[in-house]
């Protein structure tokens, strides 16, 4: 398996094919862009216009565009840029082209070049994969992966696809969607990873890798003013010290934006208002000769306007009208140490992690100008984590990966609602969640370029609860103290098993096929608003994977296809009704089996020596096999199976391009488009609300004037398209919908600078 110098990703070892392209200039941060959508009457249905058609065709001609020999076209054409991950565990970064399974990479170039801020502004750039928030409050992340989420806002309900930060999991998804500063990359692992990144992550896994220090003394920044107006300014400095013995790395980003929509509301300002922070030191030294050591602090603050929530029986497109502007505050920080050990045969690697989340939010659910359902919300979270891992060779061809993973995370949530102008006691719960893991991974290289590959994870956790129902009694909102009527605690153990067989054909191909068992954690409702029912404990959620796919890669051109299929037991699943005593009543159980099943593709080419083109196409199908909880709230089970399974859209596909040309004497020229749909699909287990889907239109021109200076116009959701985060029918309390709005069209200029 080739292998790369995590230092050196452009050194290739073992490979006979090329050297990737470097970029000119790494940049820190990234600005973001505004998607929307239109509404659709019917959600799975598949829209076929000239756009779509000429993806297709665009992905078709792609994909069996082969170049006939490398060497004949290396003079006029250029080669794609390498791309590389560290998801294997092994202290180094390897060619993603080698590995089994579906991994894609957003380099920080790519997110450059798409002026992104958050992971939201990736929800259109991957097959099957939806990277959504719930709006109720700013970073709440409901992300979905081949139709693996979750949909609410409960922050003891673990998420369905893992997010890791430099290698540390973050343990609600609370403060996921926050501004991203000084990425090298981000990783999507598509499909449970329950053997080397444990529990929660039945859908896959992101993976954010921070900027380490270079050892070279640098400056770099970016300023951006974009419509709304937005304007955003990142700096970084780097340097050396103690004669290379500390490399030192400090990146910093503020961002104020003066709110993108208009309240309807008589006398109301605009909504959407917000300023956000962030800081991250980043310092490498090497005490020893085979010991480097990593520090990494980052912390952040958002302030902010509550959601544009729009009632879809009354207005359309951007238009709402509100009582209730609200707020959005989140407040976090966390320092990670990554200690590297070389020894003769491998590296043993630690990962400490440490994190804490403020997040308090005041929401106009009821989207209408009267005060019917106001919610304010109060999470703070505290989370430890240490992983101790062993990754090498045993002997020739036989490698592997073991460790060691502890958790630990304190939750508090407390809640309170306006029910008619009446503001209700609040009420809600903590949680002490314990967790460890055992884990080992073997890969076996044989004959005739065969792979075997073969692990388990040992997992034992421990949550401890205790709640406060809703109209029950009343918590202190100065100390947090509450009368809790529930108190409870519950363990559960597990396994999580991966087979892999891979076969190398010929120099550029590859097939393979694996099984892999997830696991998604039984738990407790912190947030109990049923007078009758019980907030747990449900339980776990448990998947059995299968996939084969096929990777091609040659100087020129590369393409990736994948099919999976999955069986799910015991689904969890958020079921909310409204109710005109508490507005609304959330009750997490395990309601269904399911199987869903799938294929997606990738592919990227050059085309001459000044063009990249790259396409994606995924399509998901999936029914539940068993319902044993009534999901439509009629009463009984009997037809639920005909319902669709939530979030799970049938079709996503996106083209993008970019080209270069020289201007002379004046610098060069790049322009890049892109353009993706996603479908429609169910956000609510009754199937009454619709999470939109529709066309995204990008673009932007950027002029190189010298080495360091870079300026960019760019324009994002260029169709104007209409995005909803939720859709909650609040029928039985008002005839209205909670359906919070992304912005629109965006136009904005940025300039980059940077000095070595």
């Amino acid at each position: 398996m080739a292998l790369l110098n995590a230092d050196a990703p452009e050194q290739v070892m073992n490979r006979p094919v090329y050297r990737g392209l470097r970029t000119k200039h790494n940049f820190p941060c990234i600005p973001s862009y505004a998607k929307s959508h239109t509404y659709r009457t019917h959600p799975t249905k598949i829209h076929f216009s000239w756009f779509s058609l000429s993806a297709f065709a665009a992905m078709l001609t792609v994909s069996i565009a082969s170049p006939a020999d490398d060497e004949e076209i290396e003079e006029t054409s250029q080669v794609l840029e390498e791309v590389v991950t560290k998801a294997t565990k092994r202290g180094r970064a390897e060619f993603v082209h080698d590995l089994a399974g579906a991994i894609s990479v957003i380099s920080e170039e790519r997110l450059s070049d798409r002026q992104v801020t958050d992971l939201e502004d990736l929800s259109y750039v991957l097959p099957n994969v939806a990277f959504d928030g719930i709006g109720t409050g700013k970073g709440i992340a409901n992300f979905s992966i081949r139709g693996a989420g979750v949909a609410g806002s409960i922050p003891s309900i673990d998420p369905t696809v893992g997010v890791f930060v430099d290698g540390m999991y973050l343990g609600v998804n609370y403060g996921v969607i926050m501004d991203m500063l000084d990425l090298e990359a981000v990783e999507v692992l598509r499909g449970p990873q329950g053997l080397l990144f444990g529990r929660n992550v039945i859908g896959g896994a992101v993976l954010l890798r921070s900027r380490r220090p270079s050892g070279e003394r640098t400056t770099e920044a970016i300023a951006r003013l974009e419509t709304g107006p937005e304007e955003l300014l990142c700096v970084t400095a780097e340097d050396s010290f103690m004669r290379g013995a500390v490399d030192a790395r400090i990146a910093a980003s503020y961002r104020d934006d003066s709110g993108w929509f208009d309240n309807k509301a008589m006398n109301s300002s605009a909504v959407g208002k917000e300023t956000s922070w962030i800081l991250r030191p980043v310092v490498s030294l090497r005490p020893l000769e085979d010991v480097d050591v990593t520090v990494i602090v980052e912390r952040g603050k958002s302030d902010g306007d509550g959601p544009a929530s729009q009632n879809r029986y009354r207005f359309q497109r951007f238009d709402f009208a509100i009582d209730e502007i609200g707020f959005s505050r989140v407040d976090w920080r966390h320092a990670i140490v990554d200690v590297n050990r070389d020894m003769s045969h491998g590296t043993l690697t630690n990962v400490l992690g440490i994190r804490s989340v403020l997040h308090e939010s005041l929401a106009d659910i009821d989207s209408t100008t009267d005060p019917v359902f106001h919610l304010w919300a109060y999470t703070d979270q505290e989370q430890v984590s240490n992983e101790l891992r062993y990754s090498g060779d045993v002997r020739d061809g036989w490698d592997v990966t073991t460790g060691v993973y502890v958790f630990s995370q304190q939750i508090r949530y407390r809640e309170r609602r306006a029910i008619r102008g009446a503001w209700g006691n609040p009420f809600g719960g903590d949680q002490s969640h314990r967790t460890i893991g055992v884990y080992f991974n073997n890969d076996l290289h044989m004959r005739d370029r065969w792979v075997a590959s073969f692990g388990a994870r040992y997992t034992i956790e421990k949550k401890d609860v205790k709640v406060a129902t809703a109209g029950a009694a009343a918590c202190n909102l100065v100390s947090g103290a509450c009368p809790f009527d529930f108190n409870d605690g519950h363990e559960w153990t597990n396994v999580t098993p991966r087979i892999v067989l891979k076969r190398e054909i010929g120099q550029y191909t590859q097939a393979y096929g694996q099984w892999t068992r997830g696991f998604r954690s039984g738990g407790y409702n912190l947030r109990n608003t049923s007078p009758t029912g019980l907030p747990g404990p449900f339980d776990e959620e448990k998947q059995n994977a299968y996939e084969v796919g096929l990777k091609v890669e040659r100087a020129q051109f590369r393409f990736n296809l994948a099919a999976f299929r999955y069986r799910v037991s015991d689904l969890q699943r958020q079921v909310t009704r409204a109710d005109p005593a508490q507005a609304a009543i959330q009750v997490t159980a395990n309601t269904a089996d399911a199987t869903v099943q799938g294929v997606e593709a990738e592919t990227r080419i050059t085309v001459g020596n000044a063009c990249k083109i790259g396409s994606f196409v995924g399509i998901a199908d999936g029914a539940y096999d068993r319902v044993r909880y009534d999901l439509n709230g009629d009463g009984s089970t009997v037809g639920d199976e005909k319902l669709k399974l939530p979030r799970l859209a049938p079709l996503t596909f996106g083209i993008e391009g970019q080209c270069h040309k020289r201007v002379r004497d004046i610098g060069q020229l790049i322009v890049r488009f892109g353009i993706a749909h996603r479908d429609d699909s169910e956000i609510a287990h009754d199937n009454t609300g619709v999470l939109d889907g529709g066309d995204v239109l990008d673009a932007s021109v950027t002029l190189e004037l010298d080495d360091s200076l870079n300026i960019t116009l760019y324009g994002n959701n260029l169709l104007g398209e209409v995005f909803r985060r939720s859709h909650f029918d609040l029928s039985g309390l008002v005839t209205s919908t909670y359906s919070p709005l992304k912005e629109g069209r965006v136009i904005g200029i940025e300039a980059r600078w940077s000095q070595r």
